[in-house]
């Protein structure tokens, strides 16, 4: 099936094969709904993954399906970009990493670079109430807080740190229903994180670099240092997935 998405405020053409629909999207989706109608409380399932894996595109994708047919209940995506700091207080403090003191904008995107604490005070709003959701703005490349208005009973929060097996974030699943966690090999990310950088405006030899110091940094933590999702599918690299 090929659709139009809207991903991060961008038009997006994207395909997924027929099989995994049948198999892996469409009872995923209709397995948020029973949640929901279970419990009649408003539903957060948690869609973790490592940079460049297309986890956004999934969740959009997800949306989609919810909304073609009457017995689903609609769900609404949740970008967890929104945490970052803004670039000002990046800008303003460093981190040591490997032997040096780097500033925190040079390593954005690590889990060092997001406001955990709002985070979590708003994952707790979501079950009492409808918050207002922060939304990262790609051509700002700052947060825009309040953003986005959370009205629907089904909401997936996707972000590449929401199963860290650090302090404080490794109990972060506990404010979930239900979690996924997409898994990869890493060689099969380089690619699609350096394009991306490029199509944001940055020059191939400075997406490049900042891949080697950066993304790659962030997507073996996420592979490798990441608590047990309660379904785990593995992207193949022609994008297809499977349930391992």
């Amino acid at each position: 099936m090929k659709v139009n998405l809207n991903i991060s405020g961008f038009d997006t053409q994207a395909e997924f094969p027929d099989s995994d629909i049948k198999t892996i999207h469409k009872p995923l989706v209709e397995k948020f709904t029973r949640l929901y109608q279970e419990t009649q409380q408003r539903v957060v399932i948690f869609l973790s993954a490592p940079p460049g894996s297309g986890k956004s595109t999934l969740a959009a994708f997800w949306e989609y399906l919810s909304e073609q047919e009457a017995h689903l209940e609609p769900l609404q995506v949740l970008p967890f970009d929104g945490f970052h700091y803004p670039n000002e207080i990046l800008d303003n403090n460093s981190i040591e990493r490997n032997g040096e003191m780097v500033t925190l904008r040079s390593i954005k995107g690590s889990y060092e670079t997001f406001n955990l604490t709002e985070l979590i005070d708003k994952l707790k709003q979501l079950k009492v109430k409808d918050p207002k959701w922060p939304y990262y703005d790609r051509n700002l490349h700052d947060p825009v807080d309040d953003a986005i208005a959370v009205d629907r009973n089904v909401v997936v929060v996707e972000g590449n740190w929401l199963l860290l097996d650090e302090p404080v974030w490794q109990g972060l699943h506990h404010l979930a229903d239900f979690t996924v966690f997409i898994d990869t090999q890493p060689e099969f990310l380089q690619a699609r994180l350096v394009n991306r950088k490029i199509r944001g405006g940055t020059s191939p030899e400075a997406a490049l670099a900042f891949y080697q110091t950066s993304d790659a940094v962030n997507v073996e933590k996420v592979l490798n240092h990441s608590i047990k999702a309660d379904l785990n599918i593995f992207m193949n690299q022609d994008g297809s997935f499977e349930i391992r």
